[in-house]
């Protein structure tokens, strides 16, 4: 560490990503590993510690590579052992890791769905949890959810409720935290033809009425940090996607339904 004018140490500032290496993440991740200043330091989250590390490599900012399950509690114990013993500011924690779920929920076994929940809803609140302590002014968060957080979605009943809570935590965040100079943003792309999607739930999308609005992750990531450094609370990335939001303000829900249904 570097030490202060005044013989302190200078804590550590960095960027917490999670879900990095693959995907929007790993979008996101390249983008400021271009953008940010030089002295911030990346700490990378994915499950895959070999993948993670050849994705770090090329990368111009000192990394740490996490290789953490966060839909385990023993992730969250470490990454508590880390901040402690650091005390770290964090200067940005984009909550990204995620999971898809495409089918009616009926056909899905329950490990899905405890799986899906994990992602999507508890390592969300539980990251948020461990870092805000160690933010200050000018500190922000960016959370993924989805153009399905607008409406509930038959096909993606969980996938879209999972997104819909994120949706509204990170925006009922946004304003406790505004006075203290922390800044909130929730993007909701459309779907990307990432490894986030299994095959059979790719399959499944580009048969649906989905197909017409995929989005680009790299794309998405541009679109989303200049919005997210314009302090937007809700950043939507495509027309199609402002389209629905529009429609699900406007429009009866129970219509909208029929329309999308699954069958």
């Amino acid at each position: 560490m570097s030490q202060a004018g005044n013989g302190r140490e200078t804590k550590k500032a960095i960027v917490l990503i999670t879900g990095a290496s693959s995907g929007l993440g790993a979008a996101l991740t390249r983008l400021l590993d271009e953008t940010l200043p030089d002295e911030l330091v990346l700490w990378l989250i994915a499950r895959n510690e070999k993948k993670l590390a050849s994705f770090a490599s090329p990368l111009r900012h000192e990394a740490r590579i996490l290789d953490l399950d966060l839909s385990t509690d023993l992730s969250y114990e470490r990454l508590n052992e880390l901040f402690e013993q650091e005390e770290p500011v964090v200067h940005l924690l984009v909550n990204n890791a995620g999971e898809g779920c495409a089918g009616t929920f009926g056909s899905q076994k329950p490990e899905s769905h405890r799986q899906l929940c994990d992602l999507n809803v508890r390592a969300q609140l539980a990251m948020t949890s461990l870092a805000l302590p160690f933010m200050q002014e000018g500190s922000s968060i960016l959370f993924t959810s989805s153009v399905a957080a607008f409406l509930p979605q038959p096909g993606f009943a969980a996938y879209a409720a999972s997104k819909a809570f994120i949706l509204s935590f990170g925006r009922a965040l946004r304003e406790e935290v505004k006075k203290q100079g922390i800044r909130v943003s929730v993007t909701c792309p459309n779907p990307m033809l990432t490894e986030f999607f299994t095959a059979e739930q790719k399959e499944a999308l580009l048969k649906s009425y989905k197909r017409f609005g995929i989005e680009d992750p790299v794309r998405v990531a541009q679109k989303t940090l200049v919005a997210m450094r314009r302090n937007k609370g809700v950043v939507v990335t495509s027309p199609v996607g402002k389209l629905i939001r529009l429609a699900a303000k406007v429009l009866p829900t129970g219509w909208l339904l029929r329309m999308i249904s699954w069958d």
